[in-house]
């Protein structure tokens, strides 16, 4: 069921509707929205995240492991617009979690995170 979002002055759906995780059980992009992401893929999954837009300024990722193998996240840009020293998490247990801020167009981690390690 969509919500509507006013500070974004748009309908919203799926996990930014408060419908549950976005769920990932294959290689791919990490779809840009508000909430939680959960890699349930049975084996590595290579995944990838774009730097956000100015219209997604504020939106809040969480990311977290259901199953123990070496995922990876590649942002190109790098956490912060770093480059290539910050490009890659990498989190290997159930439970592993990062959260993320679109800011001035750029991801950047909000706190520690949890069993992730960025290279």
């Amino acid at each position: 069921m969509p919500r509507y979002d006013a500070a974004r002055n748009q309908y919203v759906f799926g996990a930014d509707a408060g419908q549950g995780p976005t769920l990932y059980a294959a290689n791919g992009a990490i779809t840009k929205s508000d909430g939680v992401h959960a890699i349930t893929k049975s084996s590595a999954a290579a995944m990838t995240l774009a730097p956000p837009t100015a219209a997604e300024e504020g939106m809040r990722i969480v990311i977290t492991l259901r199953t123990a193998f070496a995922h990876t996240i590649t942002i190109t840009e790098g956490l912060g617009g770093k480059g290539a020293a910050f490009d890659v998490m990498t989190g290997s247990a159930v439970g592993d979690t990062i959260e993320l801020l679109a800011d001035n167009l750029h991801w950047v981690p909000i706190g520690a995170p949890y069993g992730f390690v960025i290279s």
